[in-house]
């Protein structure tokens, strides 16, 4: 007979090993999350570059975006996201759905005030705050890629579940139309 003991460090290596390569946030839909950031933006990737912090311990990627639509807040034409991860010559560190930009891309992103850095901005929600536009079978799609992404739903009663990726949210337009409204700034 199997001790309870037994079953819940079964249970907690079960769970571990479905989201060992997940980082876990609590669930909050986009709408929620429009409401509450104080700054979302639609721009083009400037550049990024990545570099240690002052104790070489952690890799961090500064972005530029160029901002083409201040959806809520007043950011001016250019905003700095400060993530977790990168890479610094041969070395790099990542961070399990943390999101990711590359130069040119067209994304609207949900921000709050990087800690420490008051110049920055970092991605609420990880790759949750970050939704590519793009084309998906020549038509334009607002995409949300949260690989990497497990979400926790404790009012729910379920510990964590990981979102199917990517997820199609519409045309670009109605994305932003139903984001501003959400945000109080429908225009």
């Amino acid at each position: 007979m199997h001790s309870p003991q037994l079953r819940l460090a079964a249970l907690a290596a079960a769970l571990f090993a479905t989201f060992a390569s997940a980082s876990v946030i609590v669930h909050e839909t986009l709408d929620a999350m429009a409401q509450r950031v104080p700054l979302i933006v639609r721009g083009r990737v400037a550049r990024s570059v990545s570099a240690w912090d002052a104790e070489k311990r952690t890799i961090w990627t500064w972005t530029e975006i160029s901002v083409t639509d201040a959806i809520k807040g007043k950011p001016g034409g250019l905003v700095l996201i400060k993530q977790p991860g990168g890479e610094v010559g041969e070395l790099g560190q990542a961070v399990a759905g943390a999101a990711t930009f590359k130069e040119g891309e067209d994304c609207v992103v949900f921000l709050e005030p990087a800690p420490l850095e008051s110049s920055a901005f970092m991605v609420s929600g990880m790759s949750a705050g970050k939704i590519l536009m793009t084309e998906v079978k020549g038509l334009p799609t607002a995409v949300r890629d949260t690989t990497g992404l497990a979400f926790a739903r404790p009012a729910g009663g379920k510990i964590a579940e990981q979102v199917k990726s990517p997820e199609f949210l519409g045309s670009p337009a109605d994305f932003i139309k139903r984001i501003r409204a959400a945000a109080g700034g429908a225009r």
